[in-house]
């Protein structure tokens, strides 16, 4: 990191924490809702499979830029299948880095070629070990680490939304994850009750135990991105 991104972020810190000011420092950008999986827990995608025109999606990572925010994220859907004529994810990956963002990472199922040049963090789904990746996704487990093998460049962090399905997975995925050595981390999250997903909706006491769970796996140095005091957060669910 560059001694001016790290006194942006400290004076960043500084405001928010001491003085309450509320800017933003993170963003994200939705390429697209077309996705070609049909995952158990979301009902976002392939409503519409719109592919937002770069000239929009210029302007909004302008608009961020403009706000404040400094790390960014590609989401889709699937942002690796967003096209525009000629240009694609690579594109802009690299107009964000000339924009000026300090940290541009991208969000992905990790069913496609993963190497991309310019991307500090790919955060890639895995929601489970190989038998219930394969129930909530399709069976596409072998395939991502596959993609994982051949992307040797890339800082990988692993993301898993916890749900009914899986929530007794969390440390196999925790133990592969830092035993795997192309993936650097895991990220995570919990279940969001999108309309009709209602049922893969953690109780409050396994949602405890979950988040116990993780801070224990920080606390013996496993490389969780989370941080430990931010996974009490989840628990008051405001």
């Amino acid at each position: 990191m560059r001694i001016s991104h790290f006194l942006y972020f400290s004076v960043f810190g500084i405001s928010t924490v001491l003085f309450k000011k509320k800017r933003p420092i993170l963003g994200t950008v939705i390429l697209t809702d077309e996705c070609n999986l049909s995952c158990k827990h979301c009902a976002v995608n392939n409503i519409r499979k719109i592919h937002y025109p770069y000239g929009d999606i210029l302007k909004e990572m302008q608009s961020l830029y403009s706000e404040g925010v400094r790390i960014l994220f590609f989401c889709g859907g699937e942002a690796f299948l967003w096209r525009d004529g000629d240009k694609n994810l690579r594109f802009l990956v690299q107009k964000a880095r000339e924009t000026g963002f300090y940290i541009v990472n991208v969000v992905t199922n990790g069913t496609l070629d993963l190497n991309i040049p310019g991307v500090d963090i790919i955060f890639l789904s895995l929601d489970g070990l190989k038998e219930t990746h394969n129930l909530i996704r399709g069976d596409t487990f072998d395939k991502i680490l596959a993609n994982v093998e051949k992307a040797k460049n890339q800082n990988i962090c692993v993301y898993m939304a916890i749900n009914r399905l899986n929530y007794q997975d969390i440390r196999g995925v925790a133990d592969l994850v830092r035993e795997h050595p192309r993936l650097g981390s895991i990220s995570f999250n919990f279940h969001t009750p999108y309309e009709g997903t209602g049922e893969l909706t953690l109780t409050a006491e396994e949602k405890r135990k979950c988040v116990q769970e993780v801070q224990a796996l920080i606390k013996a140095g496993y490389p969780v991105f989370n941080l430990s005091a931010s996974l009490d957060h989840f628990l008051k669910n405001k």
